[in-house]
């Protein structure tokens, strides 16, 4: 077996080849110098062309993981010998993930690049060295809406090229696939119950019956549940639908959007999953309690109540933490779209006042252009 240096070094190379609008895009990026970027991000291998990108530019960078259980070590280490300044590694605990963004930003970065926002929300908003953001998640957008921001911050999340390929399309995609290689099982003739109908939910959907499932969608909000019954699909509320579930996919981008009190009502042999940016959407506490074997990998054998529940990745994002994530092409469009958002940061979005503000669409016109070779 070749050492993991070069099966990393052919994978990259590989990556490269199927990126163009990723390299077209870092070789327009402006000038990085003098700029200190702390980006916390999933420490994926998909990550790593806009790391060469800010450091081809100038720019001092720093990295804290979005999610220790999508954290890549090797990734992590070919980070680090680019120089990046990355103590992640996976599966760190909650003390040690903490401590690292804490170092990172005691170092006093001047530009935030952020998938969840923590290194805004750690500070209360009020880091005095930066002096300006970028939130790629709702997740994220929605913990900034609560703070009183010192600097503006780009929502990319709602740019509809992400929402529309990325989040729509392929979250849901991978993560129906990411089921199959990681139980062995398919989806044929199962009752899937979605949890949540925004973009995600709506691609998950979508891939589930596509793959054989009679799918079920539970939302809050009745707009939703109309768009899902517009489509064929059963919309029972929570406490209706787990009795029914065979899998349970969380797609709300919100904390406790499953109880620990829910989980009496799940059905004996049921797979949790979570595609949202944190863990929190399942009752993973609770569930890590009653753990009694791992059968796989990424699969854990709880027993609640006499009944077995499978929990899968242990509750972190299903589609990256247990599978690969968006295919290298189409994941090219989301690096391509981080690295026009940074180059705008750095060059006009800090003259904006403090506040979130919409990623302005001449920005990702950019990304778009170069994604169909037009520039």
């Amino acid at each position: 077996m070749p050492p993991r240096e070069d099966s990393l070094d052919r994978e990259l190379a590989w990556l490269h080849d199927f990126t163009p609008a990723t390299r077209a895009s870092a070789e327009a990026l402006p000038s990085l110098q003098g700029e200190r970027l702390l980006v916390v991000c999933h420490l994926d291998l998909k990550m790593v062309p806009y790391f060469e990108a800010l450091l081809t530019a100038g720019a001092e960078v720093r990295a804290c993981a979005a999610n220790p259980a999508t954290t890549r070590d090797e990734v992590a280490e070919h980070l680090g010998s680019l120089g990046v300044d990355v103590p992640a590694r996976k599966d760190d605990p909650a003390g040690r993930h903490a401590a690292h963004l804490r170092a990172a930003v005691a170092a006093g970065p001047t530009l935030l690049s952020e998938m969840g926002a923590n290194a805004s929300v750690s500070t209360g908003g009020r880091l005095e060295t930066v002096r300006g953001g970028l939130e790629a998640t709702g997740t994220g957008i929605s913990r900034l809406g609560s703070l009183d921001l010192a600097y503006p911050v780009f929502d990319w999340d709602s740019v509809p090229i992400k929402q529309g390929l990325h989040n729509r399309h392929l979250v849901g995609l991978m993560a129906a696939n990411t089921f199959l290689n990681v139980t062995g099982l398919s989806l044929y003739g199962r009752t899937v119950l979605v949890v949540g109908y925004g973009p995600v939910g709506r691609g998950l959907a979508d891939a589930a019956r596509s793959f054989g499932a009679a799918v079920e969608v539970c939302d809050p909000d009745p707009a939703a549940r109309l768009a899902a019954a517009h489509l064929g699909f059963p919309t029972p509320t929570l406490e209706a639908g787990l009795p029914r579930a065979d899998a349970l996919f969380t797609a709300t981008g919100r904390d406790g959007a499953v109880s620990a009190e829910a989980l009496a009502s799940c059905k004996n042999g049921v797979f949790l999953a979570n595609l949202g940016h944190t863990a929190g959407e399942l009752p993973v506490e609770e569930l890590r309690r009653r753990v009694v074997d791992m059968p796989r990998p990424h699969i854990e054998r709880c027993e609640v109540d006499g009944k077995t529940l499978y929990l899968l990745a242990g509750g972190a994002m299903f589609n990256l933490a247990a599978g690969p994530g968006d295919p290298y092409d189409t994941f090219d469009l989301v690096t391509a779209l981080m690295i026009e958002a940074t180059g705008f940061l750095a060059t006009e979005g800090t003259g904006y006042p403090p506040g979130i503000h919409p990623l302005p669409k001449r920005v990702w016109d950019h990304a778009a252009r170069r994604y169909v070779r037009e520039g």
